[in-house]
């Protein structure tokens, strides 16, 4: 019983470790994402600089491309089982509150790697970076 008890505690505490590891400010640094026309679309080559803030609750992103206001959200997460999960409370690019977009997830050292799946087929993919 002793065992048992142990491993929910430690399994526990991991998960809140991961959760308080995603804590701060992160910048993009690369990624791409699957078009409405089903064409794979590189960050990179649309200018897209976003910056994403996480609260041990709350996120925040805005984007930016070429310069200009591209598009924002905010709202809730979780992280669980290596998978982390936006709930959207507000946003500008048309998603109902409460969409949620489902991320497996790991962080190394200063690095933040998330990628989107849609079945067996990767709709999106973020590098993003520690800034404080």
């Amino acid at each position: 019983m002793g065992k048992i008890i142990l491993f929910i505690l430690l399994f526990s505490v991991s998960l809140v470790s991961t959760a308080n590891e995603l804590e701060g400010v992160w910048e993009l640094v690369s990624g791409e994402y699957v078009d409405s026309e089903g064409q794979l679309v590189k960050y990179n080559s649309l200018d897209l600089r976003s910056l994403k803030i996480l609260s041990p609750t709350h996120f925040s992103f805005t984007s930016v491309k070429e310069g200009e206001f591209w598009a924002a959200g905010s709202g809730t997460y979780k992280v669980e089982n290596g998978k982390y999960t936006e709930i959207l409370s507000y946003n500008s690019f048309g998603q109902s509150h409460g969409s949620e977009f489902v991320f497996d997830t790991r962080v190394e050292k200063d690095f933040w790697y998330n990628s989107r799946w849609d079945g067996e087929k990767r709709v999106e993919y973020e590098v993003w970076r520690r800034v404080e």
